[in-house]
């Protein structure tokens, strides 16, 4: 059996509370109260970084307008039309853009397949005459891109692919035309009286791709490629290192075909997700009925953050968790300093609390109360899901794996792993109740992904209330119900503040204080039980 040591870093905070000690709890729940422990054994794996979670989003930049061979304009909308038919599912996304003296947006923003063919026979009937700028289709991509990425969710562009599709035919003259290409680069200027308008072009693409590839840093996104085409009949020197040198700084090869080979070429360029390595940052169990205030297990039948004793205390209904039905848990709003009382509805303008983008269990509603990202499930980028700081405690916009509020000498996120309270000193209750994990490599998948033989030991449940499902009307959820929430987040390595993506597998358990837990015994899970979020 093989150990993990490129993790212990990561997981250092995990295996701290890993059981070594059969004397604190058994793996079998029979330590001290045993019955009322559920644990948990079962391979977990990195998920594959395709799908919605890692979209793609695809600048088809061409060149056309006077000099452009009709021929070649049907081979490009068909090859377009062949290509974009392809991608027909929502994980890509395609703009184009047409370009001469100056690029106009055809499809002025990322569009689905569909949406994309209908901008196809703008290109067909697209007019310009004078001097070529390859710089103008590259600047308007770069505005494209750095507008997609202020305006999406923080945490798609973190996961995005961007990628800008050149098709040339002819050379760029922007620094013999300066008029129609104001802000070309002084050091690229300075070149003109000495070596020449063609060095200064070439000198100026590649500064500009340079400014389209630093996009992925300047914004967090996940990657930025530029690829440039070369379409010709008789080749021109000046065009082939133009089209060079923007390879090189988009980080690419240069592509050179003619007009009959475009569709092939185009058909057969990169389009996959990202590629990044993903690695586990965290495995996390959690039970949404608990909650825990100094040393104590409190019942929480709604799930909503707040214990049925404080429900009662403040008027609120245990069994419900927005007990003013204005869309907002009770927890959320206490926490934000509203009122949860019936009779206390809050409108909150600009949200809908029938949509969880992210999938955190949040709705946008709730995600704007606390300030989170409504399409990213980790805020702050910890490693802890949104739902889970927003009912144990903790701050889901500042990363707390450095902070120790009570000063026990366990960190906040260790205090949420193990489910004690990062308000109190509670070192007694997490010898006792704290949550264990343990962690060992499994086979990988075929297609090469990590895999783990995952252990979530002593996971406390409670004897809840009856209640009414809040979701689907007039289904009861029986006394005694547990939903624990496995979380596996996963990242980019080296990246402990990246934007990473969890998977979630929702187990229910029920247990009362006569029958004890069921089901009984270690419960298994496996990867093909996990949920992929956002």
């Amino acid at each position: 059996m093989r150990t993990l040591p490129r993790l212990v870093p990561l997981l250092a905070s995990l295996l701290f509370l890993t059981c070594s000690d059969a004397g604190i709890y058994a793996l079998d729940g029979r330590g001290p109260s045993g019955k009322d422990r559920a644990d948990f054994a079962g391979e977990a794996c990195i998920p594959l970084a395709t799908g919605e979670a890692f979209p793609v989003k695809v600048v088809f930049a061409i060149q056309g307008g006077e000099g452009v061979p009709s021929e070649m304009v049907g081979f490009t909308t068909d090859a377009l039309g062949t290509l974009s038919s392809r991608f027909s599912g929502p994980f890509i996304k395609f703009s184009l853009i047409a370009f001469h003296t100056v690029a106009t947006g055809l499809q002025g923003s990322f569009a689905d397949a569909a949406t994309f063919q209908t901008a196809l026979p703008r290109y067909s009937s697209y007019q310009e005459t004078g001097p070529i700028s390859i710089r103008s289709a590259l600047r308007l991509s770069k505005s494209l891109l750095s507008g997609d990425m202020q305006t999406a969710c923080r945490g798609e562009v973190g996961r995005a692919r961007y990628v800008v599709v050149l098709v040339i035919t002819s050379a760029d003259v922007s620094c013999d035309n300066p008029a129609f290409n104001v802000g070309i680069d002084s050091r690229c200027a300075a070149l003109t009286p000495v070596t020449g308008a063609a060095a200064c072009s070439q000198c100026e693409l590649t500064a500009v791709t340079g400014e389209l590839k630093a996009l992925a840093q300047q914004f967090g996104a996940g990657e930025v490629v530029v690829q440039p085409v070369y379409v010709r009949s008789t080749p021109d020197p000046v065009a082939r290192e133009q089209v060079a040198a923007i390879a090189n700084a988009g980080g690419t090869e240069a592509i050179e075909t003619d007009p009959a080979g475009l569709r092939d070429v185009l058909g057969t360029l990169n389009y996959t997700s990202l590629q990044t390595s993903l690695v586990l940052k965290r495995f996390l169990a959690f039970n949404r009925n608990v909650q825990v205030r100094a040393g104590e297990v409190l019942v929480d039948s709604d799930g909503d953050g707040v214990p049925d004793l404080d429900e009662v205390a403040l008027e609120l209904d245990p069994r419900d968790p927005d007990s003013d039905r204005d869309g907002l848990m009770d927890g959320v709003e206490l926490r934000m300093g509203l009122k949860p009382q019936p009779g206390n509805v809050d409108i909150i303008n600009g949200c809908n609390v029938s949509l969880d983008d992210d999938g955190d269990r949040l709705n946008t509603c709730e995600e704007r109360v606390l300030g989170t990202d409504p399409c990213m499930g980790d805020t702050d980028g910890d490693g802890l899901p949104d739902l889970v700081e927003a009912l144990g405690l903790t701050n889901p916009l500042v990363p707390e794996d450095l902070l120790d509020t009570d000063r026990d000498g366990i960190t906040n996120i260790e205090e949420v792993q193990a489910r004690g309270d990062p308000l109190s000193a509670d070192i007694a209750f997490h010898a006792e109740r704290g949550y264990g994990y343990s962690f060992e490599l499994a086979e990988p998948t075929p297609d090469g992904r990590a895999c783990y033989n995952v252990r979530a030991e002593n996971i406390t449940v409670v004897p809840t209330l009856e209640r009414q499902d809040p979701i689907y009307p007039g289904v009861v959820i029986p006394r005694g119900n547990n939903d624990i929430y496995l979380y596996l987040q996963v990242g980019r390595d080296n990246d402990p503040r990246g934007t990473g993506v969890g998977s979630l597998y929702v187990k229910p358990v029920r247990y009362t204080e006569e029958q004890g837990k069921n089901p009984t015994g270690i419960l298994p899970f496996s990867p093909n039980d996990f949920i992929l979020g956002t």
